[in-house]
């Protein structure tokens, strides 16, 4: 995550979670507040999914279901032939990202405004459905 280290965890039920690690940074109570706020109302098969957060004191914790296959850019930028997406798949991730996209802009109660589109930001889970995530930047309209 831009904003700090992201941790791989499992609940009771044994689903996987990732757990992110905010900075203690200035930034990082309005980072924190502008994520949950954002994230944790909305729903899009095409954006990540806040299962819930903590905060105490400076220390701040966001949980997401785990993304298992990563961020898009290991599959975009990669030297190992066998994890370079092909075409067909590509559009699809493509066409997924600017579905959650157009959901953000379009959709929801109010305009929501990522800031912060990149490879990085856009995660894959285990069938390579693309989830848009870290929004901490983003901007309500």
């Amino acid at each position: 995550g831009g904003f700090g280290i992201v941790f791989k965890g499992k609940l009771s039920d044994s689903s996987a979670i990732a757990v992110k690690r905010l900075d203690s940074i200035n930034q990082g109570e309005k980072q924190f507040r502008t994520e949950v706020s954002t994230i944790g109302t909305i729903q899009h098969v095409n954006l990540v999914r806040l299962r819930g957060f903590c905060s105490e004191g400076n220390k701040k914790l966001l949980v997401y279901d785990y993304m298992e296959n990563g961020s898009l850019d290991s599959h975009l930028f990669t030297e190992k032939q066998s994890d370079v997406m092909d075409w067909k798949t590509r559009y699809q991730v493509a066409l997924g990202t600017a579905r959650g996209l157009t959901y953000l802009h379009e959709k929801c109660r109010e305009c929501i405004i990522h800031c912060d589109i990149k490879p990085e930001n856009i995660l894959l889970d285990a069938q390579l459905c693309p989830k848009v995530a870290d929004f901490g930047l983003a901007k309500l309209l």
